[in-house]
């Protein structure tokens, strides 16, 4: 199927590793010009090198809101438009929140939830001036659980206000032909989380899942083209779950 998505101009935030360059891979392969940023430029650099010429590593702190706008700007500049934005960067937080610090609260929001805020709010000028765009924000099931198996309150609670964040982006950009919708993924195996997996509780984890496996970014990546594309020209202000049916239990 054609989404009809080449020559458009996309960002990824953290597209160095797990969903986001699996996300970026599957834009370019719909003919996308892409652009992977990522707080590691090293690890961008290394995603975008099987994408060809037009794919581009560039350096942003997301949570930064000054460093995300000349970010963006710089990339509108060059483009003269933004298309598709992915609001993929995030950390992940599992200590008990007896243990969390205060710091560990303000590094989770700063990137989970203000990074979706400063890069959504710094394309919104060239997607307004277009009357058109697609936003795009990864959250998790964790915002339905205040936590994960191994995400914290914490980082449940971020991902809580990208849901809200995202429906209320939606109500408000609606009317100038702006899509922004999130994807709530189950339990990956990404470099965010594998450091926490052993061969004992991957399987057990699995066996709580009835589709009887964890999420791959390849299942995330597919739903991205689509919510990116005109196919889902009207769909917004929704929250897409992706997890093998996890939270039908």
């Amino acid at each position: 199927m054609d989404f009809g998505l080449k020559g458009k101009v996309a960002l990824v935030t953290g597209a160095g590793s797990g969903f986001g360059s699996a996300v970026a891979t599957a834009l370019a392969e719909e003919g996308c010009v892409l652009y992977l940023a990522d707080i590691n430029l090293a690890a961008a650099e290394q995603a975008k090198r099987s994408l060809g010429e037009n794919a581009q590593a560039v350096a942003m702190d997301v949570g930064n809101a000054a460093e995300v706008g000349n970010g963006i700007g710089w990339i509108a500049e060059r483009q003269g438009r933004i298309d598709i934005l992915v609001n993929n960067a995030g950390i992940l937080k599992v200590g008990s929140i007896i243990d969390s610090s205060n710091e560990d609260w303000e590094e989770v929001c700063r990137v989970n939830l203000s990074g979706v805020f400063y890069c959504s709010k710094a394309v919104l000028p060239f997607m307004l001036k277009q009357r058109s765009g697609k936003i795009i924000n990864i959250a998790s099931i964790s915002a339905f659980k205040g936590g994960g198996v191994f995400g914290n309150a914490l980082y449940g609670t971020t991902k809580a206000g990208v849901i809200a964040l995202t429906k209320g982006f939606a109500r408000e950009l609606g009317p100038f032909g702006i899509n922004v919708n999130s994807i709530a993924p189950g339990l990956a195996d990404t470099g965010m989380t594998n450091r926490y997996f052993n061969d004992e509780n991957r399987r057990q984890i699995s066996q709580t899942i009835p589709m009887g496996r964890l999420a791959t970014t390849g299942d995330i990546a597919k739903l991205v083209v689509f919510l990116a594309s005109d196919a889902s020209g009207y769909i917004t202000g929704e929250t897409i779950t992706v997890d093998g049916g996890y939270l039908t239990r």
